[in-house]
């Protein structure tokens, strides 16, 4: 704007201006604020969805500590169907699918553990539900679908978990030569430590493999 013109010419450019300008300075301020204001009240909702959540999964929790298998399949299914957005709910399921195991019933626990994954949102907790169900899936004599379910993984903390379920595939699936090198590429990690290094360098002994 002209530094020099006068101050009523000043304000009749300005009311031009509005007069052309104002409706979308309005609309965008609305849309900002609308904004602002939706962030905020979701993210309340959120906060309060989590808060009610915790609550139903205490009880789901300390039912199962109890042994009382009527309010844990309550408090389970109110978790996976109202609060199925939630940590809280897939915990619960992997919690169900372990029971489901020691029960020997492996298909409804790669039920829960699938329902789990597709419903994780968070990385480590999808690759710990991946990671149990392929076990399930190659105890139940799938290596092709456990295969499938662990290829192609950008690096992890899960790296060598992932290496050793290939190994453990290629082994029944009869391929020694791959499940050498998948059992080294687990070892190679050192992620493992402890018992459950000796464990896999057992794995790749029995294969004919010298381990160090």
């Amino acid at each position: 704007m002209n530094m020099h013109i006068s101050e009523d010419e000043q304000v009749e450019a300005l009311k031009k201006w509005w007069k052309e300008n104002g409706t979308a300075v309005i609309i965008g301020v609305a849309i900002g604020l609308s904004v602002v204001v939706g962030f905020w009240k979701w993210r309340e909702y959120t906060e309060n969805l989590a808060y009610e959540a915790s609550d139903v999964y205490v009880g789901f929790t300390e039912a199962l500590v109890d042994k009382n298998a009527e309010a844990q399949t309550k408090h389970y299914e109110t978790l996976t169907k109202e609060y199925s957005g939630t940590s809280y709910a897939v915990l619960a399921a992997m919690q169900m699918a372990k029971q489901l195991v020691d029960k020997g019933d492996l298909e409804k626990a790669a039920t829960e553990l699938k329902w789990a994954l597709d419903h994780a949102g968070h990385d480590a907790i999808a690759h710990l539900a991946r990671v149990r169900l392929a076990r399930i899936l190659i105890a139940q004599k799938k290596p092709d679908e456990a295969l499938t379910l662990v290829h192609g993984l950008k690096p992890s903390a899960f790296d060598a978990e992932y290496a050793e379920i290939k190994g453990d595939v290629y082994r029944q699936k009869g391929d020694a030569s791959e499940a050498r090198k998948a059992y080294e590429t687990a070892l190679d990690s050192n992620l493992f430590s402890g018992k459950r290094r000796e464990f896999v360098k057992m794995k790749l002994s029995d294969l004919g493999a010298v381990v160090n």
